[in-house]
């Protein structure tokens, strides 16, 4: 196996070697700045990510969702792990989360609010949203925040968040009214759906194994 770990690292150095050199000039980028003015964004990546490629981002949401459907589906039936003894926790992950919370959410909003202006969106946003709530279950504990958050109604408030997010792509691809605010509630619902999908897999991996 080493040749074959020699071979790779030979041919990646030659590719590299032929990047710097400059052998294969790069065409010029065509102008980007007018189409993306066109959907009300400054950021080129927002543009083409809920723009362009509309319907690409859509069944990336979807696929997501399934995935949440698949850990559900294959981890609901086990039913619930043995109850592990408590982990006693220090005073100071319990305050760093205390205090912690606020600006991540505050983070994570506006990340998703302003992905049309700079680097963000409604992916990113919602992953730190989600790294929020582990954060949370760390400190307190899966199940006593599962009950606090109401999970019932999040679960639903996913759904209605993919559901309110075709119903907007269709209604954008149908009317085709472009705009900032089309661009900044489609990375509102996505955030909401990457956060509430990330906290449903964590908990039910949680049901299963024992809290984290």
């Amino acid at each position: 196996m080493k040749w074959v770990a020699r071979t790779a690292i030979l041919a990646l150095l030659s590719l590299v070697a032929v990047g710097t050199r400059h052998l294969f000039p790069r065409p010029d980028v065509a102008p980007w700045q007018e189409p993306t003015a066109q959907y009300g964004a400054e950021n080129a990546v927002a543009a083409i990510v809920l723009g362009a490629r509309l319907w690409d981002t859509l069944l990336e949401v979807l696929v997501y969702a399934l995935a949440i459907a698949g850990v559900k589906m294959a981890l609901g039936g086990l039913g619930r792990a043995r109850p592990l003894p408590p982990v006693p926790e220090t005073p100071l992950l319990r305050r760093s989360a205390d205090i912690l919370l606020g600006p991540i959410v505050i983070l994570s909003l506006y990340i998703a609010a302003s992905g049309h202006l700079g680097p963000g969106g409604g992916f990113p946003a919602g992953a730190i949203l989600g790294s929020g709530l582990l954060l949370l279950a760390l400190a307190k504990g899966v199940e006593r925040l599962s009950q606090e958050l109401h999970e019932a109604t999040w679960e639903r408030s996913e759904y209605g968040a993919i559901a309110a997010l075709l119903a907007l792509g269709g209604a954008f691809l149908c009317l085709g009214f472009p705009g900032s605010s089309f661009l900044v509630s489609a990375n509102l619902l996505i955030t909401m759906e990457v956060a509430i999908g990330a906290w449903v897999v964590l908990h039910y991996f949680a049901r299963a194994r024992g809290e984290v």
